[in-house]
């Protein structure tokens, strides 16, 4: 019994699992990005 299928099988869903995991994250941590060279003393005023 050959156990290369079997591992390219799980290796596959590993990978599958952790970019959905990753998306998941993404969504959650959206930002909104600023310029972080503009002075934002300025924006308060």
């Amino acid at each position: 019994m050959s156990t290369v299928g079997l591992n390219e099988a799980t290796v596959a869903k590993y990978i599958r699992e952790q970019e959905a995991h990753d998306q998941a994250i993404d969504k959650l941590s959206v930002k909104e990005y600023e310029d972080p060279f503009s002075d934002y003393r300025s924006k308060k005023k």
